[in-house]
Protein backbone atom coordinates (compact mmCIF):
# COMPACT_ATOMS: atom_id res chain seq x y z
CA UNK A 1 0.00 0.00 0.00
CA UNK A 2 1.41 3.41 -0.96
CA UNK A 3 1.45 6.38 1.39
CA UNK A 4 -1.32 8.06 -0.58
CA UNK A 5 -3.48 4.94 -0.46
CA UNK A 6 -3.10 4.79 3.32
CA UNK A 7 -4.55 8.27 3.85
CA UNK A 8 -8.14 7.95 5.03
CA UNK A 9 -11.04 10.39 5.33
CA UNK A 10 -10.49 10.90 9.07
CA UNK A 11 -6.82 11.77 8.54
CA UNK A 12 -7.82 15.16 7.10
CA UNK A 13 -10.50 16.02 9.67
CA UNK A 14 -8.64 19.11 10.89
CA UNK A 15 -8.19 20.49 7.38
CA UNK A 16 -11.85 19.80 6.68
CA UNK A 17 -12.92 21.71 9.80
CA UNK A 18 -10.72 24.70 8.96
CA UNK A 19 -12.03 24.92 5.40
CA UNK A 20 -15.68 24.40 6.34
CA UNK A 21 -16.64 27.98 5.36
CA UNK A 22 -15.80 26.99 1.77
CA UNK A 23 -17.55 23.63 1.81
CA UNK A 24 -20.42 23.42 -0.69
CA UNK A 25 -21.12 23.15 -4.40
CA UNK A 26 -20.98 26.88 -5.10
CA UNK A 27 -18.14 27.74 -2.72
CA UNK A 28 -14.45 27.85 -3.55
CA UNK A 29 -11.27 29.00 -1.80
CA UNK A 30 -10.58 32.50 -3.21
CA UNK A 31 -7.49 32.96 -5.34
CA UNK A 32 -6.77 36.21 -3.47
CA UNK A 33 -5.09 35.20 -0.21
CA UNK A 34 -6.31 38.37 1.52
CA UNK A 35 -9.88 37.12 1.08
CA UNK A 36 -9.38 33.72 2.68
CA UNK A 37 -7.14 35.13 5.40
CA UNK A 38 -9.95 37.45 6.49
CA UNK A 39 -12.61 34.75 6.22
CA UNK A 40 -10.64 32.10 8.09
CA UNK A 41 -9.30 34.40 10.82
CA UNK A 42 -12.04 33.63 13.41
CA UNK A 43 -11.74 29.88 12.82
CA UNK A 44 -7.96 29.97 13.09
CA UNK A 45 -8.28 31.99 16.30
CA UNK A 46 -10.75 29.44 17.67
CA UNK A 47 -8.46 26.53 16.80
CA UNK A 48 -5.52 28.35 18.40
CA UNK A 49 -7.58 28.95 21.53
CA UNK A 50 -8.63 25.29 21.64
CA UNK A 51 -5.01 24.12 21.60
CA UNK A 52 -4.82 24.72 25.36
CA UNK A 53 -7.76 22.31 25.80
CA UNK A 54 -6.03 19.55 23.85
CA UNK A 55 -7.43 20.34 20.41
CA UNK A 56 -5.54 20.08 17.15
CA UNK A 57 -2.68 22.53 16.77
CA UNK A 58 -2.24 24.85 13.81
CA UNK A 59 0.94 23.01 12.66
CA UNK A 60 -0.97 19.70 12.77
CA UNK A 61 -3.68 21.10 10.52
CA UNK A 62 -1.05 22.63 8.25
CA UNK A 63 0.44 19.15 7.82
CA UNK A 64 -3.01 17.82 6.85
CA UNK A 65 -3.38 20.59 4.27
CA UNK A 66 -0.06 19.62 2.72
CA UNK A 67 -1.19 16.00 2.49
CA UNK A 68 -4.41 17.17 0.83
CA UNK A 69 -2.36 19.20 -1.65
CA UNK A 70 -0.33 16.11 -2.56
CA UNK A 71 -3.51 14.09 -3.03
CA UNK A 72 -5.03 16.73 -5.32
CA UNK A 73 -1.89 16.62 -7.43
CA UNK A 74 -2.18 12.84 -7.72
CA UNK A 75 -5.98 12.89 -8.09
CA UNK A 76 -6.88 16.21 -9.81
CA UNK A 77 -10.52 15.11 -10.06
CA UNK A 78 -10.70 14.79 -6.27
CA UNK A 79 -11.62 11.11 -6.53
CA UNK A 80 -9.49 10.02 -3.57
CA UNK A 81 -11.83 9.28 -0.65
CA UNK A 82 -9.85 11.42 1.79
CA UNK A 83 -10.56 14.50 -0.34
CA UNK A 84 -14.31 14.29 0.18
CA UNK A 85 -15.50 17.71 1.42
CA UNK A 86 -12.06 19.28 1.02
CA UNK A 87 -12.85 22.48 -0.93
CA UNK A 88 -11.05 23.41 -4.12
CA UNK A 89 -9.66 26.76 -5.19
CA UNK A 90 -11.75 29.13 -7.29
CA UNK A 91 -9.24 28.49 -10.07
CA UNK A 92 -9.34 24.73 -9.75
CA UNK A 93 -5.83 24.09 -11.04
CA UNK A 94 -4.51 26.21 -8.16
CA UNK A 95 -5.99 23.94 -5.48
CA UNK A 96 -2.71 22.31 -4.37
CA UNK A 97 -0.96 25.70 -4.31
CA UNK A 98 -3.83 27.30 -2.38
CA UNK A 99 -3.78 24.54 0.24
CA UNK A 100 -0.03 24.95 0.68
CA UNK A 101 -0.43 28.73 1.01
CA UNK A 102 -2.98 28.22 3.78
CA UNK A 103 -0.68 25.68 5.45
CA UNK A 104 2.18 28.19 5.43
CA UNK A 105 -0.17 30.85 6.81
CA UNK A 106 -1.08 28.57 9.72
CA UNK A 107 2.55 27.76 10.48
CA UNK A 108 3.42 31.47 10.64
CA UNK A 109 0.18 32.69 12.23
CA UNK A 110 0.80 35.24 14.98
CA UNK A 111 -2.09 37.65 15.27
CA UNK A 112 -1.71 40.96 17.05
CA UNK A 113 -3.98 41.47 20.04
CA UNK A 114 -5.87 44.39 18.49
CA UNK A 115 -7.01 42.26 15.54
CA UNK A 116 -7.72 39.34 17.92
CA UNK A 117 -9.96 41.49 20.12
CA UNK A 118 -11.68 43.52 17.43
CA UNK A 119 -12.64 40.66 15.08
CA UNK A 120 -16.08 39.30 16.06
CA UNK A 121 -16.62 35.56 16.50
CA UNK A 122 -18.51 33.85 13.69
CA UNK A 123 -20.62 30.71 13.57
CA UNK A 124 -17.72 28.44 12.63
CA UNK A 125 -15.51 29.61 15.48
CA UNK A 126 -18.31 29.35 18.02
CA UNK A 127 -19.28 25.88 16.79
CA UNK A 128 -15.82 24.61 17.72
CA UNK A 129 -16.85 24.92 21.36
CA UNK A 130 -19.85 22.58 21.14
CA UNK A 131 -18.81 19.26 19.55
CA UNK A 132 -21.03 17.15 21.84
CA UNK A 133 -24.07 19.42 21.87
CA UNK A 134 -23.93 19.56 18.07
CA UNK A 135 -24.66 15.81 18.15
CA UNK A 136 -27.01 15.70 21.12
CA UNK A 137 -29.43 18.53 20.36
CA UNK A 138 -30.42 17.51 16.82
CA UNK A 139 -30.65 13.80 17.74
CA UNK A 140 -32.47 13.95 21.08
CA UNK A 141 -34.42 17.19 20.67
CA UNK A 142 -36.17 18.49 17.59
CA UNK A 143 -36.84 22.11 16.83
CA UNK A 144 -40.45 21.46 17.81
CA UNK A 145 -39.35 20.54 21.32
CA UNK A 146 -39.99 16.79 21.05
CA UNK A 147 -37.46 14.21 22.20
CA UNK A 148 -36.66 11.91 19.31
CA UNK A 149 -38.25 8.61 20.26
CA UNK A 150 -41.39 6.84 19.02
CA UNK A 151 -42.80 6.50 22.52
CA UNK A 152 -41.78 9.95 23.80
CA UNK A 153 -43.83 12.37 21.76
CA UNK A 154 -44.99 14.10 24.96
CA UNK A 155 -41.56 14.03 26.58
CA UNK A 156 -40.36 16.94 28.68
CA UNK A 157 -36.84 18.32 28.56
CA UNK A 158 -36.14 16.39 31.75
CA UNK A 159 -37.27 13.16 30.06
CA UNK A 160 -35.12 13.78 26.99
CA UNK A 161 -32.01 14.55 29.03
CA UNK A 162 -32.50 11.44 31.17
CA UNK A 163 -32.92 9.36 28.01
CA UNK A 164 -29.58 10.69 26.73
CA UNK A 165 -27.91 9.91 30.07
CA UNK A 166 -29.42 6.41 30.16
CA UNK A 167 -28.18 5.66 26.64
CA UNK A 168 -24.72 7.04 27.48
CA UNK A 169 -24.39 5.00 30.69
CA UNK A 170 -21.99 3.44 31.72
CA UNK A 171 -19.62 5.51 29.55
CA UNK A 172 -20.70 8.68 31.35
CA UNK A 173 -17.30 9.60 32.85
CA UNK A 174 -15.97 10.06 29.31
CA UNK A 175 -18.95 12.06 28.04
CA UNK A 176 -20.99 13.89 30.67
CA UNK A 177 -18.28 16.17 32.13
CA UNK A 178 -17.70 17.63 28.66
CA UNK A 179 -21.45 18.08 28.16
CA UNK A 180 -21.62 20.00 31.46
CA UNK A 181 -18.75 22.20 30.28
CA UNK A 182 -20.46 22.94 26.96
CA UNK A 183 -23.73 23.82 28.71
CA UNK A 184 -22.00 26.45 30.82
CA UNK A 185 -19.98 27.71 27.86
CA UNK A 186 -23.28 28.29 26.09
CA UNK A 187 -24.56 30.35 29.01
CA UNK A 188 -21.31 32.32 29.13
CA UNK A 189 -21.17 33.09 25.41
CA UNK A 190 -24.87 33.78 24.69
CA UNK A 191 -26.65 36.08 27.10
CA UNK A 192 -30.28 36.04 25.97
CA UNK A 193 -32.83 33.43 24.95
CA UNK A 194 -32.94 34.99 21.50
CA UNK A 195 -29.21 34.56 20.99
CA UNK A 196 -29.28 30.98 22.27
CA UNK A 197 -32.23 30.05 20.09
CA UNK A 198 -30.79 31.60 16.92
CA UNK A 199 -27.52 29.75 17.37
CA UNK A 200 -28.57 26.31 18.62
CA UNK A 201 -31.92 26.01 16.85
CA UNK A 202 -30.96 27.63 13.60
CA UNK A 203 -27.59 28.89 12.47
CA UNK A 204 -25.30 26.28 14.00
CA UNK A 205 -26.95 22.92 14.53
CA UNK A 206 -30.76 22.86 14.05
CA UNK A 207 -31.26 21.48 17.53
CA UNK A 208 -33.87 22.11 20.18
CA UNK A 209 -34.30 22.50 23.91
CA UNK A 210 -37.33 20.31 24.50
CA UNK A 211 -40.09 21.92 26.52
CA UNK A 212 -37.81 24.53 28.11
CA UNK A 213 -36.25 27.76 26.97
CA UNK A 214 -32.52 27.40 26.40
CA UNK A 215 -31.78 29.66 29.38
CA UNK A 216 -33.41 27.01 31.59
CA UNK A 217 -32.50 23.97 29.50
CA UNK A 218 -28.72 24.25 29.75
CA UNK A 219 -28.59 24.62 33.56
CA UNK A 220 -31.05 21.69 33.81
CA UNK A 221 -28.94 19.56 31.49
CA UNK A 222 -25.77 20.33 33.46
CA UNK A 223 -27.46 19.65 36.81
CA UNK A 224 -28.88 16.27 35.76
CA UNK A 225 -25.50 15.21 34.38
CA UNK A 226 -23.72 16.16 37.61
CA UNK A 227 -26.37 14.43 39.73
CA UNK A 228 -26.02 11.25 37.70
CA UNK A 229 -22.23 11.32 38.01
CA UNK A 230 -22.46 11.68 41.78
CA UNK A 231 -25.07 8.96 42.15
CA UNK A 232 -23.77 6.37 39.68
CA UNK A 233 -20.06 7.05 39.17
CA UNK A 234 -18.64 8.21 42.46
CA UNK A 235 -15.87 8.02 43.47
CA UNK A 236 -13.93 8.10 40.21
CA UNK A 237 -10.61 8.91 41.80
CA UNK A 238 -9.14 8.73 45.28
CA UNK A 239 -5.81 9.83 46.63
CA UNK A 240 -3.54 7.09 47.88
Amino acid sequence: MTHQESVGYSHLAGARKLLEPYDGWSRRIPDDSAEWQKKLFPLIRGIKNAESDGGRTLPEIAAELRVAAELFEAFPDGSHGALNRIPRARTESRTPAALREIAEHLENWNSDWRTWEETPMDIWELSLRFPRLSQILPIYFGQDGVAISDDMHDATSDDGIRMYIDETHPRCPWHLPSVVSECYQAMALFHTEGQLDRFFSGAAMSGGSGTEDFVDFFPLFARLCVEHMREAHSPLWETE
